[in-house]
C-alpha cells in the first residue's frame, strides 16, 4: 500500500485536470465526465477512469487517500472475477515536476483512480433491455458466465437456524430503517410488506435451510443488476467492493434482484432466460417459491436504497426516489405473497 501523501490539489481541481485530454496517457479527441452516487467517471477514447468521491457513506468512509487507494484495488480485485479483461488496474493521479496533474504519471501522488476498457454503451443490459435487442443466445451467455463464477466461489456452510434467522434479521433492519421519519413513507406500507416476507420465511424455512446446510451459500458478485451486465463481451461489472458480508449470498438470491430489476425494467423474461441458462450450466434446483421470497428480500432492500437517495442533495433532484421506493415497497409484498401461496 502506498504511504499516505498529503492532498495539495482540490476536488475541483482534479476534476477539471481530468476533464482534458492532456491529463491522460492515451489518446483521445475529448472527455465525457458521468457522475454516480460514489464516483465520477471519465470515458476517454478506448477507456473509462474512475475517481472516487471522498466523502463518507454508511459502510464506506472514502475521504483518505489511503481508504481511497485501497478501495480502487479492491474493486479491481474483486470485478477481474467476472470481467477480467476490462479492468486494467488502479492508476495514481499525480502532480508532476511541471505542477501538472497527470494519470499514471510520475510525482506525488494526490489520487487513485480504476483503469477500465471501456464497453460499448449499448451492449449494456439495461440499454439493451430498453432497444429490446437482447437476443436468447447472449442471455445465455450471462447464464453460463454466472454458472462457472459462482461455482469457482467459497461456500459457505451454515445451519438452518443460523441461515433463516440471518434472513429475519436483515428484514427487521430494513424494516426500521424504512420507518426512519425523515424518510417520510407510508408506515402502514412498511410494516405489511416486511410481515409478509416474514410469513413467507415461515413456508420457506425447510428450502431455505437446506441450501444452508448445503454450502449454496457464497461469495457473489453483491450488485446484479442489468446496468452492470455487458452481453457482448459478455461480462459482469461494478461488484460490490466495500462490504464483503453483502456480497455472502445464496446465488438464486442474486438472480432474484435481477429478476426483480428486470420486472421494474419490463423485461421479467430476460431474467428468466439468464436464470434458465444458470440452472441447465450449475444443475442448481430451487423452487419458484424461493426465487419469489428471495425477490421479496430485496426489494426491500432497494425500497431503502431509493428512499435514502432524498436524503443526499447531490442526487436527490435526479429521480422520484420515494416514488421509486414505494414502487419496490409493493413489489416486496407481491413477492412475498406469490411465495407463500405457491408454497402452499
Amino acid at each position: 500500500m502506498t504511504e499516505i501523501l498529503d492532498e495539495t490539489a482540490s476536488t475541483e481541481e482534479k476534476l477539471r485536470a481530468l476533464c482534458s485530454v492532456a491529463c491522460y496517457p492515451v489518446p483521445a479527441e475529448s472527455v465525457e465526465r458521468i457522475e454516480t452516487h460514489f464516483a465520477w467517471v471519465f470515458l476517454v477514447g478506448e477507456y473509462a477512469y474512475k475517481m472516487k468521491k471522498p466523502a463518507a457513506h454508511p459502510q464506506l468512509d472514502l475521504r483518505s487517500l489511503a481508504d481511497r487507494e485501497r478501495n480502487c484495488l479492491d474493486e479491481v480485485r474483486l470485478n477481474r472475477r467476472l470481467a477480467p479483461d476490462v479492468y486494467l488496474g488502479a492508476v495514481p493521479l499525480v502532480v508532476d515536476a511541471q505542477g501538472e496533474l497527470k494519470v499514471a504519471g510520475e510525482g506525488r501522488v494526490v489520487d487513485w483512480l480504476v483503469w477500465m476498457k471501456r464497453l460499448p454503451a449499448h451492449c449494456m443490459l439495461d440499454r439493451a433491455i430498453a432497444s429490446r435487442s437482447f437476443t436468447p443466445a447472449a442471455l445465455a451467455d450471462i447464464g453460463v458466465l454466472l454458472a462457472r463464477f459462482y461455482e469457482r466461489q467459497q461456500r459457505y456452510f451454515m445451519a438452518e437456524e443460523v441461515y433463516v434467522r440471518r434472513l429475519r434479521e436483515r428484514t427487521a433492519m430494513e424494516r426500521a430503517a424504512l420507518l426512519a421519519p425523515e424518510l417520510k413513507l407510508d408506515p402502514t406500507q412498511v410494516i405489511e410488506a416486511a410481515a409478509e416476507i416474514d410469513s413467507a420465511f415461515d413456508v420457506l424455512q425447510r428450502e431455505l435451510g437446506k441450501r444452508a446446510v448445503e454450502g449454496c451459500v457464497r461469495e457473489c458478485h453483491g450488485d446484479l443488476r442489468p446496468e452492470h451486465i455487458c452481453l457482448a463481451p459478455p461480462c459482469v461489472i461494478d461488484s460490490l467492493e466495500f462490504s464483503r458480508e453483502l456480497r455472502i449470498l445464496d446465488p438464486a438470491e442474486e438472480l432474484a434482484f435481477l429478476s426483480l430489476e428486470c420486472e421494474v425494467a419490463g423485461a421479467p423474461e430476460v431474467a428468466e432466460q439468464i436464470v434458465g441458462a444458470y440452472r441447465n450450466a450449475s444443475g442448481d434446483v430451487f423452487s419458484r417459491s424461493l426465487l419469489d421470497g428471495y425477490r421479496a428480500c430485496r426489494a426491500l432492500v432497494r425500497a431503502k436504497i431509493s428512499a435514502w437517495h432524498i436524503l443526499d442533495p447531490t442526487v436527490a433532484s435526479l429521480a422520484p426516489w420515494i416514488e421509486h421506493a414505494q414502487t419496490y415497497l409493493a413489489l416486496a409484498r407481491k413477492h412475498a405473497t406469490a411465495a407463500r401461496e405457491i408454497s402452499t
